[in-house]
């Protein structure tokens, strides 16, 4: 296990033990009476360590910041894009609303000369509308 794998499986471990403390230690008995109310908050706690997990795997994704622009292909002409953020800079990170709940994530973002757009890069194999991000 390589220190970033490391790194991420310590940061689940302590949200997996603050979820336990909140269900069981962090409620008072007369906080959690019905099976609605336990059930709400088991369901709240695993939406949050779910969007967690999901928000880890998203940013370990290799489309997050490509290497190469020849695997960054506008969606209008599908030419290579060139990046819009430079190595030196912060990636941008936007919201993105899944079953899980709201997560962030960064990408590269990339842009089109003869089309004059930014995007955000699937893949030159990839076709629109694919659920990628």
């Amino acid at each position: 296990m390589d220190g970033t794998s490391k790194a991420r499986r310590e940061r689940w471990m302590q949200r997996a033990e603050a979820a336990y403390r909140r269900m069981f230690e962090g409620k008072s008995e007369e906080e959690l009476v019905t099976l609605t109310q336990r059930e709400n908050v088991a369901v709240l706690i695993g939406k949050e360590l779910a969007a967690f997990l999901l928000e880890e795997h998203v940013a370990m994704d290799r489309a997050a910041q490509p290497v190469e622009a020849s695997t960054t292909c506008c969606p209008k002409c599908g030419q290579p894009g060139t990046p819009a953020v430079q190595e030196d800079e912060r990636l941008s990170e936007r919201t993105v609303a899944t079953r899980a709940g709201q997560i962030r994530v960064r990408r590269q973002r990339w842009e089109c000369g003869k089309c004059r757009i930014v995007f955000f890069s699937a893949g030159c194999q990839a076709g629109l509308g694919d659920g990628r991000l």
